[in-house]
């Protein structure tokens, strides 16, 4: 899984970026009115964690002032831990209006990268926002019951559609944008797992137009431990189509070990996943669905988390209703044993196995799950 901190929020704007050359400074200035806070904040955003690089007192009258010299790249003005809005910063001024009661709370003037960048944001926060929506609609059915199966495929087709549609979006805008720095935004919006060759490219890019930028040196440091991982994991073992599914056996949240060949005779999806891994919850209602739909006709899910703590697993099992007993981990990240016999280098990664324990198709999502199910299953 691979996400920048700057997490999207549902309130994103970007600042206008006009070019300066006789002035190397950032000049924001503006309003705030209707909110009781007495200081505005700029923060930093990097690839690994939020520095405050700048604040400003906020007057009687709402007005505050910001100013100072700091490299390219992306910020956010925060009101407090709730309230903020990315932006990115370049060596000009910024005249900006924010008025908590307004229909939009943040108003400032725009430039060729703003419009680009706040355009591709709206686009993804509609993308995510549908994601959620479906999912929560569907995770809500599946718990008080009331949904009948074409329901739940419906959301499920939705849920599958927009989050390849987002991912489209995102490589698409970070083959396109002009600034190197906006491409970066984008393919840090996707799974790195997936689109190894892509990140590369932007990675490659930034180090031909912007060698300097601590952006390009953090995502290049990022990029060579994704690669050092999945060169390791793939030293320790793979399992592919047609092999015998390797044997797991690792403890359960209670303590007891469940063995993966204890379901034998039965159709089982290998699911490896994390609470703290944001496609994995994504994809979840998909195997939840999966499940109380073949569950009667010899289906088991066979759950592994790669999670470090078993309050962040046990509770990430509750809140993401996964109704099924086989639940396994032996909290170890990176390194859990059988995510290392398998070779997995990202989640979700999933094995599905016949009635022997073969392996007859892997990281199967969605509809294609359901498919092929319904062949085994009929």
């Amino acid at each position: 899984m691979n996400k920048l901190i700057f997490t999207l929020s549902l309130l994103v704007i970007c600042f206008a970026c006009n070019s300066n050359p006789e002035n190397n400074k950032y000049t924001i200035q503006g309003t705030v009115k209707n909110y009781g806070v007495k200081s505005i904040k700029l923060e930093k955003l990097t690839l690994k964690e939020v520095i405050t690089i700048d604040s400003s007192a906020i007057d009687e009258a709402g007005n505050f002032k910001m100013e100072g010299v700091s490299e390219n790249g992306f910020y956010r003005l925060t009101l407090d831990a709730q309230v903020f809005w990315i932006i990115f910063l370049e060596p000009t001024k910024y005249q900006v209006a924010i008025d908590m009661k307004a229909e939009e709370p943040l108003k400032v003037t725009g430039s060729a990268d703003n419009d680009e960048l706040q355009a591709a944001i709206k686009k993804i926060n509609e993308q995510q926002q549908q994601i959620q929506t479906a999912r929560y609609g569907l995770m809500m059915a599946q718990q008080y019951g009331g949904i009948t199966q074409d329901s739940a495929s419906k959301l499920m087709a939705t849920i599958n559609a927009t989050g390849r549609e987002m991912e489209a979006t995102c490589l698409n805008n970070a083959k396109s944008a002009k600034n190197p720095l906006l491409a970066m935004f984008y393919i840090t919006n996707t799974p790195m797992q997936n689109f190894a060759k892509e990140n590369l490219e932007v990675i490659q890019r930034m180090e031909k137009e912007i060698p300097n930028s601590t952006y390009t040196k953090e995502f290049r440091a990022v990029y060579n431990e994704y690669e050092a991982q999945s060169k390791a994991s793939a030293g320790v073992g793979t399992v592919n189509i047609g092999d015998m599914a390797p044997e797991i056996d690792l403890p359960s949240p209670d303590g007891a070990n469940i063995k993966l060949s204890s379901l034998k005779g039965k159709v089982v999806l290998i699911d490896f996943w994390a609470s703290w891994c944001g496609p994995c919850r994504v994809e979840m209602p998909n195997v939840v669905a999966a499940y109380n739909k073949y569950k009667g006709k010899g289906f088991a899910v066979y759950s592994v988390s790669l999670d470090k703590t078993k309050e962040a697993w046990v509770n990430s099992i509750k809140a993401l209703n996964m109704p099924w007993p086989y639940h396994v981990s032996d909290l170890k990240f990176w390194q859990c044993e059988a995510a290392l016999k398998y070779g997995v280098q990202g989640i979700p990664a999933t094995f599905l196995l016949d009635k022997t324990g073969k392996v007859i198709e892997t990281n199967l999502r969605g509809e294609a799950l359901d498919k092929k199910l319904a062949e085994l299953l009929p």
